[in-house]
């Protein structure tokens, strides 16, 4: 799954690279186009980050006292 992270990101910087010369020599439509890759690659790359790295649970002053002690008990088991 990294290996997908690192192809993502270099795909949408090679798409933001690529969009400056497509817009000079194609027009703008063809911008909007590349623009619209490298959104869709780099959004792909953060979608695969969160899986590979689910977001930890932490404990929150405005949560009640038993939420964090089960928050604090995951934790721990992790």
């Amino acid at each position: 799954m990294k290996i997908l992270q690192i192809i993502f990101c270099i795909l949408s910087c090679l798409c933001v690279a690529a969009s400056v010369f497509v817009g000079i020599f194609c027009g703008w439509g063809w911008f909007a186009l590349v623009i619209a890759f490298a959104v869709l690659f780099g959004g792909a790359m953060f979608l695969v980050k969160r899986k590979i790295n689910p977001p930890q649970r932490t404990t929150d002053f405005m949560n009640s006292d038993e939420l964090n002690e089960e928050i604090k008990k995951e934790n721990e088991n992790k």
